[in-house]
């Protein structure tokens, strides 16, 4: 059977294209979301560290875990289930181009 439309999960990219333009025009070019964030997040952390106030730090927190999701690469979440006896092979990877010192295999 055929599909109609757009596929799921695909953007509006000439809407995402007007409202860049809109924004750049409006801040004079200088404007970069993720960059607010960012700048807003460091305020929070300033007012918390001024004021001492728990929910400061909590709102803090919350403000760099919204950013960091545009910063640091996630994860994925991978659920494993049943008894098949199956080897599962575990990779780690260095995001910050440095090399471990330990062998491959070793804990």
């Amino acid at each position: 059977m055929a599909q109609r439309g757009r596929p799921k999960g695909s953007t509006n990219k000439p809407y995402r294209r007007v409202l860049d333009e809109y924004l750049q025009n409006k801040y004079k070019g200088e404007f970069n979301p993720v960059i607010n964030a960012i700048e807003s997040a460091i305020k929070i952390q300033e007012i918390a560290e001024t004021t001492g106030d728990i929910a400061d730090y909590k709102a803090s927190v919350d403000a760099f875990d919204r950013v960091s999701k545009y910063i640091q690469p996630t994860l994925k979440a991978v659920e494993m289930s049943g008894d098949t006896g199956v080897t599962v092979s575990l990779q780690r990877k260095r995001f910050d181009g440095l090399q471990d010192d330990k062998a491959e295999g070793e804990e």
